[in-house]
């Protein structure tokens, strides 16, 4: 794998946790129990962001075994551009039920490349089209950070998820890609999502 275009473990688990932290207080207000490690030990942020989940949510075992299945059930599918499948209303119905843990646990999946590349492009796809605001932020750091991940398919899924969410805060995340991808259809594709995310920027500030 690249190391110019691999963001370390550490990097991604801190700000995995930051957008989690962010969006969970954002939206869920109610928690107010919040696991801090004395400053003496050595809590990596994934421990410190288990031990919170495990205090505001309980255990998580029946959404991963949920987003589990829904990726193995995705394996006997066919996908067509533009067209829901089982695989998305499955993945859309997760996100409306669990918000940002189930993000938080495709983020993990994908991120750590342990799923299908093909499977994991399509939630790619849909989490960019999915009208759910309250897990916005999160499933827009995924979008962007997915860019980076080593199968040009999983890097075309995220680039097609920027263009349907069409946020500008992609742009410099976008041109970093494109300064890095290898691949000359998906480097262009990249560039004409660039030129659309301009594009809006322009009509915002205008």
């Amino acid at each position: 794998m690249n190391l110019a275009t691999e963001t370390s473990k550490p990097d991604m688990e801190e700000g995995l946790l930051a957008v989690i932290s962010a969006e969970t207080a954002r939206v869920r207000p109610r928690f107010q129990r919040q696991f801090q490690p004395p400053p003496w030990t050595s809590f990596s942020p994934r421990e410190v962001r288990i031990e919170n989940a495990s205090i505001q949510h309980g255990t998580h075992e029946k959404l991963d075994r949920q987003i589990a299945d829904s990726f193995e059930a995705a394996k006997e599918q066919i996908f067509e551009d533009g067209r829901e499948s089982e695989f998305s209303r499955a993945l859309m119905r997760l996100v409306n039920e669990y918000s940002v843990d189930a993000v938080a646990g495709l983020a993990n999946l994908i991120i750590e490349e342990k799923v299908n590349p093909e499977i994991a492009a399509e939630a790619l796809r849909w989490l960019g089209q999915i009208d759910h605001p309250a897990s916005y932020l999160l499933r827009r750091w995924l979008l962007e950070r997915s860019l980076h991940c080593s199968s040009a398919r999983v890097r075309d899924g995220a680039t097609l998820g920027l263009a349907f969410l069409d946020d500008p805060h992609a742009i410099t995340y976008l041109r970093q890609a494109i300064e890095q991808e290898q691949v000359p259809e998906l480097r262009a594709d990249m560039e004409q999502v660039l030129m659309q995310l301009e594009s809006a920027e322009r009509c915002h500030f205008s």
